[in-house]
Order: structure tokens, then C-alpha cells, then sequence
């Protein structure tokens, strides 16, 4: 499809304030905002940077902090895109605008990202709104649930799901910032915060007959792109880097992120500041030019950022009283901190109302998960409150992957075969890594584990706090 279906997208103009002239002849500002943010490190003057070596170290080593703390999701979700959209030799290239279909439930083996479900096939897909609008077309389906859950570089998230639109489906137009075209009637027009947008499409199945349902429903849904590649680049000198570990490869990414999508509206002064670092300045990244004591503080900086962030997982949440931590994912605001450690902790955090999660590493008396020492157990007295459906997810505390056992179960659900359901409507889950006839066995690791509770389109009583999972109780020593 060409691009001229659409009216074309208009880059944003500098608006020029006019002068007023006094009647005294003096020119005045038509108002006290301040000036815009030089566009260059040539604009700050020669006092960019403290002359004294120690107090230049400083600023380098908290600007740094501050940067690592601010786009540390926007950079893993650029290790995903990388391989992806540019990485050719990737087992999941596409480019942009297309997307890679998993067309089994995730396992053990599962590396697109951590701690994936196992209720829903995934797919996902990269969208360069550079060269324009770019249309998603969904079908009509009788799917349990489905959505086609929409980040932007950063990690905000949105839907459209079976909660957001509806089972009868249609169509949307993805359009860039500043864009004024007139959509095909019958299109919804649908706003995007950046040029590079992630979509991670979900639809849930369980039963072999749900799996086939689900795959035709991946291959129904559609991309219409504008003609071409587009490079999403939007100065036109920034190649995409590859994604390499430490602090220059960090910076070198983040870089290009920002000339490749700008940021959020009211972070302009947070963003000017990283200039001394090199990050959308005159020219791109380059760390050949800061010299080895710059390079050092720069690398202090963004170290004691990944390490505050690393322990700040373990702060994820909020507790309920009951081992169980509620996290409000997907809503971050300019909370660079929270948005930082839910996407180290994994991609793919949606919002509570499309599907509202709680996690335990412990038991009721707060000792840790451990499949080597205790058996356990989960009391559901009465089943998570959904409209859709509820999963009990276990996963490797190591490793963050799920537990590979002979039985191949990951889960248990309201759709497991063989769930036993007691009388009064309560279930039993067994939570151990010795063998287990009972059908509401959830095998462990013979080691530290964490478990998920998943609830997708959450009644009221949940989202209210009225519902909440009771603590997991030790039953004994492993055996």
C-alpha cells in the first residue's frame, strides 16, 4: 500500500514567538517562558562542562546516573528491536512492520524476553512509523481473549484487545506525532507516542483445538505499511548500533533511541541535560571523543545506576499482607525509576486491567520459595475474579524461565485438565519437586522459585484490592 492512501504526515514546526514592541521603541518578550534548550553543545558556551577535573568528573558521573535511570527500558526494549528488525542473521528477523509468530505456548526454551506466560501464542512485530501512518487491521474472532498490546520505545503501554474493542474486530491507523492527515472512513485513528512501536500480540489458548484457532487468528491479523524501508532515523546520520554490554554501548543506543523517536512532552530539560555525556548533541555518540578521566566518571555513573536499579527489584510492588506482592505495571508517569525495574524484571508489563498479576518469592512466614527444602501448598478458597480467565505461573528464581519437568506444566489454571475443584468451590494447588499423582501438581524446581498469579480482564473486586491471593503455606520437608 503506498503512502499517499494517507494525507502525509507534517514534521512539527518551531513556532516563533513575536516580538512586541513598547511604545519606547525597547523589544520585549511577549511572555516570561524560557528559551528554548540550545540544540548544540557549541549553544551551552564554554562553561559546559566544570574546568576542575574533580568537579567535571562529578557532573559527568550524576548525569550519567540520571540517564541510565531514564532510558534503561527504552534500551531493552532496543536490545529486542535490534534483533529483530536489524540483526538479518536473528532466528526471529522480519524488519520492521511485519510480524514473528510463536506458533507454540512458551516453554522452558522461550528467549524472546523473561518470565513469559504460558496461557497465550505470542507474536510480535516492530513498527516504523517514519515513513508514516501504518494500519493494523484485526478480524472478528470468538477467542477467549486476545490483544495486541502496544508499547512505545520507553515501555508505555496500550491495548486493543476483546476489552478495549471489542470480539468484531477493525481497523486502525497507527499515525506519528504531528500528524494531520484525514484516515479512510471506517479507520480508527490511533495516536503513537513514538516513531518505534512494539507490538506484543497475545491470544489465548490452551486445548490443542485452541492453539489451531489461535494461529489462524495470528495469521488474520495485518500490517499495512507505507512502500519501502523505512529507517526510522530522524536526523539521517545515526546508524543503528548493535547492543553491546557496559556503559558506551548503553549510551551509544540511548542516543540514537531519542534522535530516532524524541521523548515524552515535558522532558525537555531532563533530556538536555545528558548532552555533556554526548546524547543528542551536534553529532552523534561518539566515545572516542571524551577523554580516558570523562570516560571513567561517565562508566562510575551509569555502574551505580544498573546496580541501585538491580537491587531495587527486589522493592517491586506492593505488599498485600499475604507474601504476595500487587504490581501497578504499565503506569509510570515520569517515574523513571518504577518503568526502569519492571522492564529488567521482564518486557511485556501490561496494565492491571487488562491483566492484573501478583508474585511471591516467599511463603506465609516469609521464607523463601525453595523446591530443595519444603513442599507447599495454595489455598484457593475462592478462585481470582475474571471475566476472561486466571493462571498459577512457576519459574525458575535463577534463571527467570519456566520449570522444564517431565509433565511439561507450567501452569495451573481454570482450564488445566484434571483440576480438581473441592466441594465448596476452593482448589488445592500442590506446589513440590517430588512426583505427584495429584492433578493439581505444580512442579518445582529442586531449588529457589517464584510464582505468578495472572488474571486476565479482572473483575472489580479485584482491581479494588477486595480479592487477594492467599500466602502459599509450607506442608513439610521435600521428600
Amino acid at each position: 500500500m503506498s503512502a499517499g492512501r494517507w494525507m502525509p504526515a507534517m514534521r512539527p514546526m518551531l513556532v516563533l514567538l513575536p516580538i512586541l514592541m513598547s511604545t519606547a521603541g525597547h523589544a520585549e518578550p511577549a511572555n516570561f517562558a524560557a528559551p528554548e534548550a540550545p540544540t548544540s553543545q557549541v549553544g551551552y558556551g564554554d562553561d559546559l562542562l566544570p574546568r576542575d577535573e574533580k568537579d567535571r568528573a562529578t557532573l559527568l558521573r550524576t548525569v550519567a546516573f540520571d540517564a541510565t535511570v531514564y532510558g534503561m527500558a527504552a534500551y531493552l526494549h532496543y536490545e529486542q528491536l535490534y534483533r529483530q528488525v536489524f540483526d538479518r542473521s536473528s532466528s526471529n528477523y522480519t524488519g520492521f512492520n511485519r510480524f514473528a509468530h510463536e506458533r507454540n505456548l512458551a516453554g522452558p526454551d522461550y528467549a524472546t524476553f523473561k518470565v513469559p506466560n504460558t496461557d497465550t501464542l505470542y507474536s510480535t512485530a516492530w513498527i516504523d512509523l517514519n515513513k508514516g501512518p501504518v494500519e493494523i487491521d484485526i478480524p472478528a474472532t470468538q477467542l477467549k481473549y486476545f490483544t495486541l498490546n502496544i508499547f512505545d520505545i520507553f515501555g508505555n503501554p496500550s491495548n486493543l484487545s476483546n476489552r478495549t474493542i471489542g470480539v468484531k474486530g477493525g481497523r486502525f491507523l497507527l499515525v506519528p506525532r504531528g500528524w494531520r492527515g484525514i484516515p479512510p472512513a471506517g479507520v480508527t485513528v490511533y495516536p503513537a507516542a513514538t516513531t518505534q512501536l512494539w507490538i506484543l500480540m497475545r491470544a489465548f489458548a490452551q486445548s490443542d483445538a485452541e492453539v489451531r484457532t489461535a494461529r489462524a487468528f495470528q495469521d488474520a491479523v495485518r500490517i499495512i505499511a507505507p512502500e519501502g524501508e523505512g529507517t526510522a532515523d530522524s536526523d539521517g546520520d545515526t546508524s543503528p548500533p548493535p547492543p553491546t554490554s557496559g556503559a558506551i554501548g548503553y549510551f551509544r543506543a540511548l542516543d540514537y533511541l531519542l534522535r530516532a523517536n524524541g521523548w515524552q512532552p515535558g522532558e525537555e530539560a531532563l533530556v538536555s541535560r545528558f548532552r555533556p555525556l554526548g546524547i543528542e548533541g551536534d553529532r552523534p555518540f561518539n566515545p572516542d571523543r571524551l577523554t580516558p578521566a570523562m570516560r571513567a566518571a561517565i562508566e562510575s555513573g551509569y555502574a551505580e545506576a544498573l546496580d541501585m536499579l538491580t537491587r531495587a527489584k527486589s522493592q517491586l510492588g506492593e505488599p498485600t499482607g499475604t507474601g504476595w506482592m500487587k504490581v501497578n505495571k504499565g503506569v509510570y508517569g515520569f517515574n523513571y525509576l518504577r518503568r526502569s525495574v519492571i522492564n529488567m524484571a521482564g518486557l511485556g508489563a501490561n496494565v492491571r486491567e487488562e491483566n492484573a498479576s501478583y508474585t511471591t518469592f516467599a511463603d506465609g512466614d516469609g521464607s523463601a520459595l525453595d523446591g530443595a527444602s519444603s513442599r507447599y501448598m495454595l489455598r484457593l478458597q475462592r478462585p481470582p475474579p475474571v471475566n476472561s480467565f486466571w493462571s498459577v505461573t512457576l519459574y525458575d528464581a535463577k534463571t527467570f524461565a519456566l520449570h522444564p519437568n517431565p509433565l511439561r506444566r507450567y501452569l495451573v489454571s481454570d482450564r488445566t485438565k484434571g483440576l480438581k475443584v473441592q466441594k465448596d468451590g476452593s482448589i488445592e494447588i500442590r506446589i513440590q519437586h517430588a512426583a505427584s499423582s495429584d492433578g493439581n501438581w505444580l512442579p518445582a524446581p529442586a531449588g529457589p522459585f517464584f510464582v505468578v498469579i495472572r488474571a486476565y480482564g479482572p473483575k472489580p473486586d479485584m482491581l479494588n484490592g477486595q480479592w487477594l491471593p492467599p500466602p502459599i503455606s509450607r506442608e513439610g520437608d521435600a521428600r
